[in-house]
């Protein structure tokens, strides 16, 4: 059923307690969490959407969210994004299409706002799937017991400090190494550094590592509780300090039964783990939505010594401007986007013939090649892609690198 909707818009000051009751209802977060969230990010990311005077309740609030803007990386560059969150419509609603218009607002306001990407956690799959999300990415939940991270004596031209968790620029500076040399992390705002570092709204403890020539890694920790050591964040940038942050988390052993922490699927206390024990609890996919498909193409970076032309032939039900076919040109690490005009595309395919290597995909398949979390073997197989043999080589170099993977929970 199609939603009759009386307007979607920022959320208004009077609307906050119904935005704040939507989302208990919806993720059972309480008030308290929902307040402190709004004070850290700003009350101008909320969105609301009302239902008009067909529905018998006009002007009332059905629905909300959070959406902000941010950089994505890919490919050792920033995207400009956004990120989306709380999506919650009132239960009494559910079912008349509120949802889709409320997302269908934010990824139209985004997209005219810049932003070439949007990512967010899925409560449910059908309804993004509808607005053309793929699958973008992973964050693993990895546990272990202390000893089995103890990996001998740290090396001894290190050293450990404590941090204040009241200032992430030192922390942020080294993790912007991480930004650049792997796929799927955002640039933390504000709000998503006190996400990380105080996730309980109490601050972790944080111990910075390094050598002589600075810091070289750090982790924060929460006090140990129920025979348990959570780690809050984490950033390894060397060998030294994934050994030190071993050695450091090991020596939890007579106070925890297991450390708990969240990464990647190379993260590298699983790759340097000296003992079996280390184990997945979970493993997270979060979705992406590619916007504007030339600007989402020629932001992010692509391996350097890879040259050629791919065409994309796409199609997208939610926005008309990423339908068509778009050749994607190649050279030292960047790309170029242009339009194929539609006629010389229509005469093409009648003739059967294509000029050059071309991949036909929907939105949502795009965005899964385009983070490098399916390559596009995997996605011809079930049939969310078509091409040639020389069209799936060339766009397995285009997109190749690192599997994208995101700690950051929204």
């Amino acid at each position: 059923m199609t939603a009759v909707t009386g307007g979607f818009g920022p959320l208004l000051p009077e609307e906050r307690a119904d935005a704040a009751t939507l989302v208990r209802q919806g993720f059972g977060i309480p008030r308290e969490y929902f307040d402190r969230s709004v004070e850290l990010f700003g009350p101008d990311v909320m969105r609301g959407l009302r239902a008009g005077p067909e529905a018998g309740r006009a002007g009332g609030l059905v629905a909300c969210a959070a959406v902000w803007p941010m950089d994505h990386w890919f490919g050792g560059r920033p995207v400009p994004s956004c990120g989306v969150a709380a999506v919650a419509v009132d239960p009494a609603e559910r079912g008349r299409g509120y949802g889709s218009a409320l997302m269908r607002g934010l990824l139209e306001e985004a997209r005219a706002g810049g932003a070439a990407l949007s990512v967010l956690y899925p409560a449910t799959l059908p309804l993004y799937t509808r607005l053309g999300f793929g699958r973008g990415g992973v964050s693993f939940d990895w546990s272990a017991p202390p000893a089995v991270l103890s990996a001998g004596p740290p090396p001894g031209d290190g050293w450990i400090r404590r941090t204040e968790a009241s200032d992430a620029s030192p922390l942020a500076a080294l993790r912007r190494s991480l930004l650049s040399t792997t796929n799927g992390l955002v640039e933390r705002n504000e709000g998503l550094w006190s996400f990380a570092l105080c996730p309980d709204g109490v601050p972790s403890d944080v111990y910075t590592f390094g050598g002589s020539g600075g810091p070289e890694g750090y982790v924060a920790v929460a006090p140990p509780a129920d025979r348990k050591l959570h780690v809050a964040d984490l950033c390894l940038i060397s060998p030294r300090a994934v050994r030190m942050a071993q050695g450091f988390l090991a020596g939890y052993r007579a106070q925890v039964d297991r450390v708990t922490w969240r990464g990647g699927p190379d993260d590298p206390l699983v790759l340097l783990a000296p003992e079996r024990g280390v184990r997945a609890d979970a493993c997270d996919e979060w979705l992406l939505r590619i916007l504007d498909v030339p600007r989402a193409l020629e932001s992010r970076g692509y391996p350097p010594r890879v040259v050629g032309e791919l065409v994309l032939d796409v199609s997208d039900a939610l926005i008309p401007e990423n339908s068509g076919c778009f050749r994607l040109c190649l050279s030292e690490g960047r790309a170029a986007v242009r339009r194929l005009p539609r006629a010389r595309n229509s005469a093409e395919k009648a003739g059967g013939k294509t000029d050059g290597a071309v991949l036909s995909l929907s939105i949502a398949a795009l965005a899964s090649l385009y983070s490098g979390h399916k390559g596009p073997h995997a996605l011809r197989q079930v049939g969310l892609l078509r091409g040639g043999d020389e069209a799936l080589a060339l766009a397995a170099l285009f997109f190749s690198g690192p599997a994208p993977w995101m700690p950051d929970r929204f």
